[in-house]
């Protein structure tokens, strides 16, 4: 079946003297796996700059249910970023991105709404001039809401979040794994879009907090490395 769609490059890994394997977020197919032949020789027409994570694109292409690689025909440019502001920042940024949504996302599965959160996120990281120091952060926390389990806000007086039903609680129940106070306190305030400064160890710990609560969610980030770059950067 051949299709035209807006999408997302998140990563590829080399393959051969001069090919590549890519993974692409479609919005109409979803994740997909495209064997792209030659792609990193000089007589090469397609760019191996557009797999790059994170660019925004328009391709056309084939799906074979059969076929664990599809076929690419053509894919363009869909946005080229001018702004120099904060261009390393932003080059680890869009790894992070990258890596998260490779984790998170199935094969050939749509999501219109997951796509264009990716895609709107993209857009605004690489128009913007300032620095968001909490964005990984708020990234794993904004994702949940395409994947199911955001945090409740119902009950934001309470003093911990419990991890496994992704809500706040005012006590501890045994057997249950919580945020402590002050992390706790914190992702309220990233729920409620505070601007709030959290110094670098809690964030790190933060993080790992969050990883877990995806893991606990059936979503492994283990391996998820870009955003200790991104905090040495600040």
């Amino acid at each position: 079946m051949k299709y035209k769609s807006a999408a997302i490059s998140l990563t590829y890994i080399k393959n051969g003297e001069s090919s590549i394997i890519s993974k692409i977020l479609t919005k109409e197919m979803g994740l997909q796996t495209f064997f792209v032949k030659g792609v990193r020789s000089k007589k090469s027409k397609k760019k191996l700059s557009l797999f790059e994570p994170l660019k925004l694109l328009h391709i056309d292409a084939s799906f074979d249910k059969k076929k664990t690689f599809q076929y690419l025909s053509d894919i363009n440019l869909a946005s080229n970023f001018n702004n120099q502001s904060n261009k390393m920042y932003n080059h680890f940024v869009s790894f992070f991105i990258a890596e998260v949504t490779s984790k998170v996302t199935q094969e050939n599965e749509q999501n219109k709404m997951l796509f264009n959160f990716v895609w709107e996120t993209t857009n605004k990281i690489y128009r913007s001039k300032e620095k968001d120091p909490n964005f990984p952060l708020i990234y794993l926390i904004e994702l949940t809401k395409y994947l199911g389990f955001y945090p409740s806000n119902t009950k934001l007086k309470n003093s911990f979040f419990e991890l496994e039903e992704g809500c706040f609680a005012e006590k501890r129940a045994p057997a249950k794994t919580y945020l402590n106070k002050q992390q706790s306190m914190y992702l309220k305030s990233l729920l409620k879009n505070d601007d709030v400064l959290i110094p670098k160890k809690e964030k790190s710990q933060l993080l790992k907090e969050l990883m877990l609560y995806y893991k606990l969610h059936h979503y492994n980030l283990d391996r998820v490395t870009s955003h200790t770059i991104i905090e040495e950067l600040k």
